[in-house]
């Protein structure tokens, strides 16, 4: 007996010691705190790589919830993401008042969705900014420094949103520029819409795409899922190009009626319409498996030609259901079949973006909460996976 209890011991504390060596291959570090520079609560993150070598890290600097005064910030990191500068305001919402008549309104600033401009062959690298003005009007900046200074801010809201649209997100995931033929040097911004009054969240949800072909000059709307009643409400949406030139869409099933929470989409026109390939739904089709988050946003990244990653919660998790778990899940097969990859935190967790770093890691940026609580949005924490560790998740030849 006594035997037994000490080998069945020792085996759970090298079960313990495997799970924690596995934990401490992804650790994380805290980019934004609540609490910071006296902002309540940080959210809607996402990151982009800038053509220096900078990983810009934006969200959400909030004074309450979702309705309340807030800014749009970034920090910057050198060094792949070891550390990270002072808050930088991008968007500060006094900057809008002038737009409203009530000078006492705590305006909101937000839904940031980032990409960088490789192939405009004057401004070679120029960071593009898309943003919302209270869930209704849409803007764009634009950086040729990296992110350091920006543009003046342009209203694009009359190009890109029908009159119909009442609620209105850009991202909030960095957005693509396309670079196969012949849509080469698109940029295209996933974005999503609900049918009502302006600003107001609620009604019929869809999702659709703005998009540029002359490097930020002029936009339009691209993509639009515009079928309310079949039970797939698309809404917050990600994007990946696929080898063909195709666009892969997934996205978040907001209060829809079809089974599971998430959706799925193809484009094989730039972005300029969706397609499920399934008869029984015209624009998205419901996706489930591995994809077994709660209701929440997620994002997409092409890491390799046979590699494609999500981010996102993790409802069968060791947390349970909800907001929890930030789990990893990969295709190797060009988002035809999915699998569950590692698990970056244990814990409360919900909005999420990723990138490609410059050694061939990725890095994923993601609102955490400390394990055993119920706050998704303590911080926003920063980890990296390793190009070695993202080689395990490559199809063996």
């Amino acid at each position: 007996m006594i035997f037994f209890l000490k080998n069945t011991f020792f085996i759970f504390f090298l079960i313990c010691l495997c799970f924690k060596s596995v934990i401490a291959e992804i650790p994380s570090t805290i980019v934004f705190k609540a609490g910071d520079n006296s902002y309540n609560v940080f959210r809607i993150p996402t990151i982009v790589l800038a053509n220096n070598g900078d990983l810009l890290a934006f969200c959400e600097a909030r004074q309450g919830g979702d309705a309340n005064e807030t800014d749009l910030v970034l920090k910057r990191s050198s060094d792949n993401g070891k550390t990270w500068g002072e808050i930088e305001i991008v968007q500060e919402s006094d900057d809008f008042i002038s737009y409203y008549f009530d000078e006492n309104r705590e305006i909101t600033i937000g839904n940031p969705a980032p990409v960088v401009d490789h192939l405009d062959p004057n401004h070679p690298g120029r960071l593009w900014l898309p943003f919302t003005l209270e869930n209704d009007r849409i803007f764009v900046i634009f950086s040729d420094d990296f992110g350091k200074s920006w543009s003046e801010k342009r209203e694009i809201t009359d190009d890109v949103k029908r009159e119909e649209w009442g609620w209105y997100a850009t991202g909030p995931v960095h957005s693509i520029q396309l670079e196969q033929e012949p849509y080469r040097g698109r940029l295209v911004i996933p974005s999503d819409h609900s049918i009502g009054e302006d600003g107001i969240d609620g009604g019929q949800y869809g999702a659709h795409t703005i998009l540029s072909d002359d490097h930020g000059k002029t936009w339009r709307i691209g993509a639009q899922d515009d079928e309310y009643e079949n039970g797939m409400h698309s809404n917050e949406t990600t994007v990946v190009e696929l080898n063909d030139g195709s666009l892969y869409f997934n996205t978040r099933n907001q209060k829809g009626e079809a089974a599971g929470t998430r959706g799925e989409s193809w484009s094989h026109d730039g972005g300029e319409n969706f397609n499920s390939h399934d008869i029984k739904w015209k624009n998205f089709r419901p996706i489930q498996g591995v994809f077994d988050l709660p209701v929440v946003q997620g994002a997409l990244l092409r890491v390799a030609d046979n590699l494609i990653l999500f981010s996102g919660p993790d409802e069968s998790g060791s947390s349970g259901k909800g907001r929890y778990d930030m789990r990893i899940r990969y295709s190797n097969d060009e988002a035809m079949t999915w699998h569950d990859g590692p698990l970056i935190h244990t814990g409360p967790a919900a909005y999420s973006d990723m990138v490609l770093l410059s050694d061939k890691s990725v890095g994923i940026l993601f609102e955490s909460g400390s394990p055993y609580q119920n706050n998704a949005y303590e911080h926003i924490s920063f980890s990296v996976i390793k190009s070695e560790y993202l080689k395990s998740m490559k199809p063996k030849k």
